[in-house]
């Protein structure tokens, strides 16, 4: 799905906790509202989840129209269990940027709390059950800004922290460690609050195994941001060239989709080949690109089966490596063209090979 020209992903996580919310706020109402059949409090059930995922994206893309503002590109919205992250490189503009674009989450989720209350005391007398539902959106959205400016990464209080020692010391690098190693001490810390309420028992303590989960996601997260940050120092100032390999085998565009499942296609279903037409790459040919066509005409050329380059992530060798390596991620591949011509590939691995070699 995209909204605005900005890719919008729902990761499976989701989905569960969806499922999970609903559940929980339609027993809280059948426990609480004797008012409310069982088929009634099922709607408001599934009208708080609506709302409340519906504040998670007004929170991330909040952060995306802030990026565009700043004239950064956004690559999508990911919604996940525990929210949803946006793909930006928010950095490249200066920490001045950073911090703006990381501050309107958890603004924008403190303006969506006072909204929901505020609707909450319009429609107490009118409707108590919706006054209440719109009440507890209200205050979840109060708890998500306070909990997200706390300072540590991956959370948006992390990367205003980041900015402000960025700003303060001229050193990316630094402000990304410092966040990181702030998150994963607090995420230690809600791991271990966790343990605690848990040896301590009673009736309610699993609900507590909430806040360690949360606090493992947070760990997690801000040590991986701060082996990126790692990754970053060993690929200062090189190139893509500096790391590329050779250029994966090519399918020449006039040979038929039969003949390209057979020699290059089968047994590679998850892959992707470049085409060539003159010397120059004109697309990229999968399994499945050229099986959609090949069943109804086999003799076919590959060209007719191409995923076209706009769908493709390219790069020049004179590239700087880190910027590429944004773009690929861990599990990606990059064609290097010069001058649409093909002479070499960059991945993820490749580059975190490149980054440890050179880290010193």
């Amino acid at each position: 799905m995209t909204i605005r020209g900005i890719p919008v992903f729902v990761d499976p996580s989701w989905v569960w906790i969806a499922v999970l919310l609903t559940y929980s706020l339609w027993a809280q109402l059948e426990r609480t509202r004797s008012d409310l059949s069982s088929g009634a409090a099922l709607a408001y059930a599934v009208l708080g989840s609506v709302l409340f995922f519906g504040a998670v994206f007004l929170h991330e893309g909040a952060h995306a129209v802030a990026a565009r503002l700043n004239d950064i590109e956004v690559q999508g919205i990911t919604l996940v269990i525990f929210g949803g992250y946006t793909s930006a490189r928010v950095d490249q503009k200066g920490p001045g940027p950073s911090f703006t674009i990381a501050a309107v989450g958890p603004a924008t989720s403190l303006a969506l709390g006072g909204i929901f209350w505020v609707l909450s005391q319009v429609t107490e007398t009118a409707n108590p059950a919706l006054s209440g539902l719109l009440g507890y959106v209200g205050w979840v959205n109060l708890i998500m800004a306070v909990f997200n400016v706390l300072p540590g990464l991956p959370l948006d209080g992390g990367r205003m922290l980041q900015s402000v020692i960025w700003k303060v010391t001229g050193r990316h690098d630094r402000g990304t460690r410092i966040a990181a190693w702030t998150g994963m001490a607090l995420g230690v810390l809600l791991i271990a609050y966790t343990l605690f309420e848990l040896a301590r028992g009673g009736s309610d303590s699993y609900r507590y195994i909430w806040f360690g989960i949360i606090g493992l996601f947070i760990f997690q997260g801000a040590r991986a941001q701060d082996r990126h940050a790692g990754v970053a120092r060993g690929l200062s100032g090189a190139t893509v060239a500096d790391a590329m390999e050779p250029p994966p085998p090519a399918v020449p565009a006039d040979m038929t989709l039969s003949e390209a499942l057979d020699r290059f296609l089968r047994g590679h279903e998850e892959e992707a080949f470049p085409v060539l037409e003159a010397g120059r790459v004109i697309g990229m040919v999968s399994f499945s690109s050229a099986r959609e066509i090949g069943v109804e005409d086999p003799l076919r050329p590959v060209r007719d089966a191409v995923i076209p380059l706009t769908q493709v992530i390219l790069a020049h060798p004179d590239d700087p490596l880190e910027e590429v390596s944004a773009k690929l991620g861990t599990g990606r591949a990059a064609l290097v063209l010069r001058e649409g011509q093909l002479v070499g590939a960059i991945t993820g691995s490749a580059v975190i090979r490149y980054a440890r070699a050179h880290r010193s």
